[in-house]
């Protein structure tokens, strides 16, 4: 039932991080066709998380996150905020490459954007919004996260994600199967252009225990990223990456390849 909860929730969220602004929430149709649910047990679950805070329905019949959501993520953002470490490790990066730089937070099973620099190459790969959310396993970021993760819970993640992933038609499973296994011989993600025409590479940012918290990623145009300047980006983001660690009191850097 909480997995179930938890569906409707990040369609929730989903939806005012990507949707019109000026509108955001979703109807109950709308929760029905996100989530896959059938509309009793989605409207039995809504007014269970209605009474809790957690989701709120305006006057035209939208359903949004609610204030004790709100109040939640504001008490989470004390410990998982990585701006005020990563701030500087950003700027550097940019500066050396000028490329755009993606910095990314693992959110269950999403990498979620929560900073970027343009870079100051004349041609952005602007692949990215900051508030925007990838399945694990998708996007350069994605992939250094699952990457990362052992043989087991790589499974598991991509049995969970094996439908949201189909939202993405270049991008199967075969296809990232593949990038996994070059990603972990690498010792870095490269994603090819299957989003957008941008190349991305990147590398994890690993907490205490050696587990993903969240990736770094440079974009760029093809012909900015071909393998040797792809390697030395990989290096400059590894780098930055165990520097964040640092400041986080995270993965010592031995944990790194």
């Amino acid at each position: 039932m909480l997995h179930k909860s938890m569906t409707i929730l990040r369609a929730l969220r989903d939806a005012a991080l990507g949707g019109d602004a000026e509108i955001g929430g979703l109807q109950a149709g709308q929760i029905v066709e996100a989530t896959g649910m059938n509309r009793i047990t989605m409207h039995r679950l809504v007014k269970s998380l209605e009474r809790e805070g957690l989701v709120e329905r305006d006057d035209e019949r939208r359903y949004h996150l609610g204030s004790q959501a709100w109040l939640l993520g504001m008490a989470a953002n004390r410990r998982f905020d990585l701006n005020a470490l990563a701030g500087d490790s950003l700027d550097r990066i940019e500066a050396e490459t000028h490329d755009t730089i993606y910095l990314l937070r693992r959110v269950g099973d999403d990498v979620l954007c929560v900073a970027r620099r343009d870079g100051t190459y004349p041609i952005k790969s602007l692949v990215m919004e900051v508030g925007k959310a990838y399945p694990v396993g998708v996007g350069g970021g994605g992939l250094a996260v699952l990457a990362s993760l052992d043989a087991e819970e790589t499974k598991e993640v991509l049995e969970r994600l094996r439908a949201r992933i189909g939202a993405y038609p270049k991008a199967s499973l075969t296809r990232i199967r593949k990038l996994l296994e070059d990603a972990r011989k690498a010792g870095y993600a490269f994603w090819p252009a299957l989003i957008s025409e941008a190349l991305v590479v990147a590398v994890p940012i690993l907490g205490q225990d050696g587990k993903p918290i969240g990736a770094l990623s440079c974009a760029a145009i093809k012909e900015r990223l071909g393998p040797t300047r792809r390697a030395k980006v990989a290096a400059l983001l590894k780098t930055e990456a165990r520097k964040i660690e640092r400041r986080m009191g995270g993965a010592k850097t031995e944990k790194r390849s």
